[in-house]
């Protein structure tokens, strides 16, 4: 993980359940962090999400386990416990939560 970002970007829904990923993704920039949770985290199962370089992509544990999703299947994104979300909040100067 980065030493400080500039947005937290949390994605609550899921990639079928409107257009707050495909938001999320077209206002990403270089230092920013995605968050998938909730629901969210089927989009790090989809080969199909493309995040931008320079940006941070973690999905929340405890949510790709309650919905019974094998972890080894996740693409791209890294693995962050409760304890990461909020290091990753504490380090941003803002957060966006898209639902």
């Amino acid at each position: 993980m980065s030493s400080r970002s500039e947005t937290l970007h949390c994605v609550v829904r899921a990639p079928r359940d409107g257009e707050a990923l495909a938001l999320a993704l077209s206002l990403l920039r270089p230092g920013d962090a995605l968050l998938l949770m909730q629901d969210g985290v089927f989009a790090a199962f989809d080969e199909a999400v493309a995040v931008p370089a320079g940006v941070e992509a973690c999905v929340l544990m405890s949510d790709v386990l309650r919905r019974g999703l094998d972890p080894a299947r996740i693409r791209g994104f890294a693995p962050v416990d409760e304890a990461g979300f909020v290091a990753l909040a504490a380090r941003s100067a803002r957060q966006v939560c898209w639902a």
